[in-house]
């Protein structure tokens, strides 16, 4: 049998078998060909598959899908022979009440993301070893038993575990989460699981709820939203400080296992021990060095070396001392010439008088008979009267 036969067996069974089938799922990508005709993957919480709706049937669909609609299908199954892979072909297509709550989802989304609070620069920083930690999630859920179980193999046993109990899903989520959070955040924890299991669409949606949102940003505790599978987003995803892709995932990523650590430590030791081994061959290598520079030079040597530097600093310091009485010396001289030559002065100008008439020098020429004037030496002063 040739790979085109067995494709159009293949073909034939599928649409024979399933030709009038409804399908609900989400739309994860679309592409709306120049043709005109829809080719787009249609999900759930586990599987996707292509589907296709040609123009014939989709000019009757208004709006047009987009993205993260939730879809009710109607069509058939069949095989698209050129490739071999199968797909559902669309005959009549309309929104699930789901859509709508898509429409709030992304709604709230852009909302709050201009609002800043998805910016990363608001981010808590999660400790790298946390010895308290809260889970916030229903008691009974499976997640929680997953969590604890994978906790106990990692055999971290440095942290306390703390259970907020909590509903995880319906019109009462979002009050008894913003309850249980607002409790753990008051106990001083180093982190804050949100957790929940996968679930529909509809089951996770009180994790998009505005007022839980905004009390996951005020909170002071780092808070790790674990909500669901990968494929699922929750605006919780967006505001909380990290996002695990599941509950078990959100363990491996905070809790350190024990042989982490105990290859950690084994790293820190080799390190300490490499450094150590450097320093003290560093070390050796200088006292090496050191026992080179002795034997290349005495202490005989050493000592003389410093004997001639002392004898040539004594001389220098000999020198610079007689400069300097040798300068006094002639500046002494000089004040005693200075002097001799100002008492030469005195001794010949002590007997010489100046004539002064109020209080100014005045000439013998110039005086009149009556005047009364000064006269004036160098250590005695007198009046006159002019005859």
């Amino acid at each position: 049998m040739k790979v085109s036969e067995l494709n159009l067996k293949a073909k034939s069974l599928l649409e024979c078998h399933f030709e009038d089938i409804e399908l609900s799922g989400e739309i994860s990508k679309i592409t709306i060909h120049g043709s005109g005709h829809w080719y787009f993957d249609l999900k759930d919480e586990k599987s996707s598959i292509a589907c296709v709706m040609f123009k014939g049937f989709n000019q009757f669909v208004s709006p047009k899908p987009q993205v993260g609609d939730m879809l009710d299908l109607r069509g058939y199954v069949s095989l698209y022979e050129a490739s071999g892979k199968y797909q559902f072909i669309a005959k009549s297509m309309q929104k699930t009440s789901l859509g709508d709550l898509e429409a709030k989802f992304l709604a709230l989304k852009e909302k709050l993301e201009k609002e800043g609070l998805f910016d990363k620069s608001t981010k808590k920083t999660i400790n790298l070893y946390p010895k308290k930690v809260a889970i916030v999630t229903s008691l009974t859920s499976a997640a929680l038993q997953d969590m604890l179980k994978l906790i106990k193999q990692k055999e971290y046993n440095f942290c306390k575990i703390s259970i907020f109990d909590s509903l995880t899903q319906g019109l009462n989520a979002p009050i008894s989460l913003i309850n249980a959070l607002q409790k753990a955040d008051s106990c001083g924890f180093d982190v804050i699981v949100l957790a929940r299991g996968g679930g529909s669409r509809e089951d996770l949606f009180c994790f998009n709820d505005e007022e839980l949102a905004r009390k996951i940003y005020t909170l002071k505790t780092p808070v790790v939203s674990a909500i669901g599978h990968e494929i699922d987003y929750v605006i919780s995803d967006f505001v909380a400080d990290l996002r695990a892709p599941t509950p078990s995932a959100a363990i491996d990523m905070i809790f350190p296992s024990k042989m982490a650590l105990e290859q950690k430590l084994d790293e820190i030791e080799m390190k300490f021990k490499f450094q150590i081994s450097n320093f003290i061959k560093l070390q050796e290598n200088n006292l090496a060095h050191l026992q080179d520079l002795v034997k290349a030079k005495s202490l005989e040597s050493i000592f003389e070396l410093k004997k001639q530097h002392l004898k040539m600093f004594k001389d220098q310091l000999h020198n610079f001392m007689k400069m300097k009485i040798l300068s006094c010396q002639n500046q002494l001289k000089n004040f005693e010439e200075l002097l001799k030559q100002h008492e030469n002065f005195f001794q010949k100008s002590k007997n010489l008088i100046n004539l002064q008439k109020d209080e100014k020098n005045i000439s013998l020429k110039d005086l009149k008979q009556g005047d009364i004037v000064k006269l004036c030496s160098i250590d005695e002063t007198k009046e006159a009267k002019i005859l």
